[in-house]
């Protein structure tokens, strides 16, 4: 299998952030973008996290404390495939209790009347950045927990999607029970990873919204994996949405951890 290995620099505000990356040059998936953007994301994080240290403050995130698993977590539908697949190749019972978890928090969604606001989802943008938060906090306040949330710890930690990885704190962890803005402080990141993966997929027809999947109805419909095409044309693409230069109209991903 041939291999093509591209060297990129990232502008960071006043730094340069410098990776190799290889892929192969026969046609790949989306999906085949993950190990690179995990382990974009993961340099990213220890970055951050670094000036963090530097700045006096720590990440608060720990083992047990499992408050933003009952956040609204938007992921790309290629992830939401990945996670319908995850849960298709456990082993009974465990499948089925997954299964019966997503089913319940269908049905609190349902019956708390967001459920219907989450699949107008892409009318959201013209509604404004408050119509996001407010929905935000409104389904914090239902306390509907991942389906993969046990004993307060991910389940699925080696494979929780990008936007789990990239929500952090450095503001006492007692807080994220009740968060706003004055009280959570997120670990600032120069770049958000997940959305370049979900920009892969095609804007619903006559919106500007960012194609995405609330996690929590990831299993509501299968998803049709995207035709695969050469890995280096998939690999500049990936950069050119990470970063969003050379794309006019781009579409705006969704603050939704705000």
């Amino acid at each position: 299998m041939a291999i093509r290995t591209a060297d990129v620099v990232l502008k960071l505000g006043t730094e340069r952030l410098q990776g190799r990356f290889s892929v192969p040059e026969e046609p790949i998936g989306v999906e085949d973008l993950l190990p690179t953007a995990r382990g974009l994301l993961a340099h990213l994080l220890q970055r951050a996290e670094a000036e963090a240290t530097a700045a006096g403050q720590s990440v608060s995130c720990t083992k047990g404390c499992g408050a933003c698993c009952r956040q609204l977590v938007p992921i790309s539908r290629t992830e939401a495939r990945l996670l319908a697949e995850l849960v298709e190749r456990l082993p009974e019972p465990r499948r089925s209790e997954i299964r019966r978890r997503f089913d319940e928090a269908r049905a609190a969604l349902e019956e708390s009347g967001l459920r219907q606001e989450l699949r107008d989802r892409y009318d959201w943008p013209d509604q404004g950045r408050d119509k996001v938060r407010n929905f935000g906090l409104r389904y914090f306040e239902q306390g509907i927990a991942c389906p993969f949330l046990e004993e307060e710890s991910c389940s699925i930690h080696p494979d929780r999607p990008l936007s789990c990885r990239e929500y952090l704190v450095t503001s006492p962890a007692e807080n994220c029970r009740r968060p706003t803005a004055e009280t959570v402080a997120k670990l600032p990141l120069p770049l958000k990873v997940w959305p370049a993966l979900a920009r892969f997929d095609p804007v619903e027809p006559g919106s500007r919204a960012l194609p995405w999947v609330p996690l929590i109805m990831a299993l509501d419909e299968p998803i049709e994996p995207l035709s695969p095409r050469p890995g280096p044309e998939m690999l500049e693409e990936f950069f050119r949405h990470l970063t969003g230069r050379q794309i006019p109209g781009q579409p705006v991903a969704p603050d939704l951890d705000e």
